[in-house]
């Protein structure tokens, strides 16, 4: 789930018609300007020689970002953006070989809150698939999706293979239109607030393009990959990903939520603190390592980034590109969510950010009954319920100051060198949905108590007591 009118404009923009250099070399291209442009004596040195640094074996190591050749000072700049009114962040981390160099949270958010990642999950469930191919489960990205949807054999979806899955060029009809006003024509709106079953309405799509002839953003062909990882390996996704992906990297808690039919919801809606996503984006980083243990094959990291999609090239295997860069920030790749949800890597400099907005987490377990929009509302829907969109954001306003740590540079310039705000989202979302909405009670197995309260540690700081109000259906606006 996913507004790609702001994200196509900010998020993935190498030159049309010039198809980037294969991500090593590239990689090896950007270390070699990061030594002649990123000055410090500390960590960039070794940053620029394209040694990586570590991954934790157990917590977090959380450094002085002096001790890594960043200026405090400028690095708080992406801080104060952050947290501007009317960003509506809940957390930020910034990781530099392999280290926390800095973490920010809202008041009453710490390292242990739960962050939503909507469609960042797309980019986690791509591992999944790359996993799945090196375990030889699945035999490459050429096989006609018809191996896992047997009905569409002999259909004109026989064509559409899973790389054409893998880059949002299947040619079904999807709309994931989030105005307001699109109820009856939106796909995405109706997979989400009527849809009990969200794979079989993805799956049930009519044809619109020849497969790999048209990009077309779609969470429905994201659903669709969820069943690939199953049908491939006989296991849920979330399932597969707790044994394949989020144990060995020590990505916990992780909620996946599931349709009332029980499939994960793969194009969206993994629950887990901004800490676990920075270990996903450093395992990116590392190549798919972690510790010496290869968790995703290195070769499917390379092809995530280097094969992108053929009718645009800000897009691989479900990561959003830019291998060009944007202002001064060097080339990166990010997985990105609705709402404002971020991992963004930036190999050149050895580093990983994560910005989640805010998040109040249903008390309900993580399954979408009757719909996801009842316990998972978006765009500010529901006060004190689900997630709330930044006014606006801006790429390259925010990382520019990260950037820019390394040598002390910066100041007052990064603003004029970035690009006017991007409003990634409408204003209102899926407000239109409203009526779609049933009255259950607020979990339709067990309801929990009206109020309960949890205490988050946040460190440095006195312990916050959080008041979690059971949902109600009431929206406002």
């Amino acid at each position: 789930m996913h507004d790609t009118r702001g994200q196509r404009r900010s998020a993935g923009r190498s030159s049309r018609g010039h198809r980037p250099l294969p991500w090593s070399a590239a990689f090896a291209l950007v270390c070699l300007l990061a030594s002649l442009a990123v000055a410090g004596p500390a960590a960039t040195p070794a940053v620029a020689a394209g040694v990586p640094g570590p991954v934790p074996t157990g917590e977090w190591s959380v450094e002085d970002p002096v001790a890594h050749g960043m200026d405090p000072a400028v690095l708080d700049q992406a801080r104060a953006y952050a947290f501007t009114p009317g960003k509506n962040t809940q957390g930020v981390v910034v990781v530099q070989r392999g280290a926390i160099v800095g973490e920010w949270y809202a008041p009453g958010a710490g390292p242990t809150s739960w962050a939503a990642s909507w469609s960042m999950a797309k980019s986690i469930n791509s591992a999944l698939i790359g996993i799945a191919i090196g375990e030889g489960k699945i035999p490459s990205v050429d096989v006609p999706m018809s191996t896992f949807f047997p009905d569409w054999a002999g259909t004109p979806k026989g064509a559409i293979t899973l790389r054409d899955v893998l880059h949002m060029e299947s040619g079904l009809q999807w709309n994931e239109d989030y105005d307001p006003t699109s109820l009856g024509s939106s796909d995405i709106i109706q997979m989400v607030a009527l849809e009990a079953d969200q794979l079989a309405f993805a799956a049930s799509r009519p044809v619109a393009h020849p497969p790999g002839t048209s990009f077309n953003y779609s969470s429905g062909d994201a659903m669709l990959l969820g069943e690939v990882v199953h049908q491939a390996t006989g296991m849920r996704a979330d399932e597969y990903a707790r044994q394949k992906l989020f144990g060995p990297i020590g990505m916990s808690p992780v909620d996946w939520w599931r349709d009332a039919a029980n499939h994960t919801l793969t194009y969206c809606c993994v629950d887990t603190p901004s800490r676990s996503f920075a270990r996903f984006g450093l395992l990116y980083l590392r190549g798919g390592d972690w510790n010496g243990t290869q968790v995703v094959p290195a070769s499917w990291v390379d092809a995530s980034i280097d094969d992108h999609a053929k009718t645009y090239d800000g897009y691989g295997y479900q990561w959003w590109l830019n291998l060009q860069g944007a202002g001064s920030v060097p080339p990166f790749f990010s997985a990105q969510g609705h709402d404002g949800q971020f991992i963004y890597v930036i190999p050149s400099l050895d580093l990983v950010v994560v910005r989640n907005g805010t998040y109040a987490k249903s008390p309900c377990e993580p399954v979408a009954d009757p719909n996801l929009l009842y316990h998972y509302p978006p765009s500010g829907l529901v006060p004190g319920q689900g997630t709330t969109p930044p006014d606006s954001w801006n790429d390259v306003a925010f990382l520019e100051p990260i950037v820019a740590s390394f040598d002390g540079g910066g100041g007052g310039s990064l603003s004029t060198r970035s690009a006017a705000s991007v409003a990634r989202e409408p204003a209102t979302g899926l407000a239109g949905a409203r009526s779609a909405l049933a009255d259950p009670a607020p979990c339709p197995t067990s309801a929990p108590p009206t109020t309960s309260t949890t205490t988050t540690p946040v460190p440095g700081a006195v312990p916050v007591t959080v008041a979690a109000t059971a949902l109600t259906p009431s929206f406002t606006g």
